[in-house]
């Protein structure tokens, strides 16, 4: 029979008493903390974007990139939203109106006379 031969353990073996020694983690470096990274990604993305507008000229820029978007973007955009807001500005008249006529009714001379005496006899108070 052959001798088999001692398999050594990859792993050490702590003793009972002994506790294991923990590496100090090294601090963390300040451009590794997400508010600097973050504020330096949008300092390059607005570095990239004005080196653009400079290569392509503004006016380059607005014909060929601001208005095609904002074209295929806003004007369908626009067109859906419109006939509620019609809708929406029909049905809130009697609402408005109402409204108008409260504020009016309220903005008379006498009105305002009661508001300017209690209002004085409120900051007499606190004299």
């Amino acid at each position: 029979m052959a001798a088999r031969k001692p398999v050594k353990a990859t792993t050490r073996i702590l003793s009972r008493g002994s506790v294991p020694s923990r590496k100090k983690a090294a601090p963390k470096s300040l451009f590794e903390a997400l508010p600097v990274r973050t504020i330096a990604v949008i300092v390059g993305v607005a570095g990239l974007a004005a080196l653009g507008v400079a290569l392509l000229g503004p006016r380059r820029f607005r014909d060929d990139f601001v208005r095609p978007i904002s074209a295929a973007t806003l004007v369908p955009l626009a067109a859906a939203v419109a006939p509620q807001a019609d809708k929406v500005w029909a049905e809130t008249r009697p609402w408005r109106d109402q409204v108008a006529r409260v504020l009016s009714s309220i903005n008379t001379e006498d009105v305002r006379d009661l508001i300017a005496q209690r209002l004085t006899q409120w900051v007499d108070r606190f004299r």
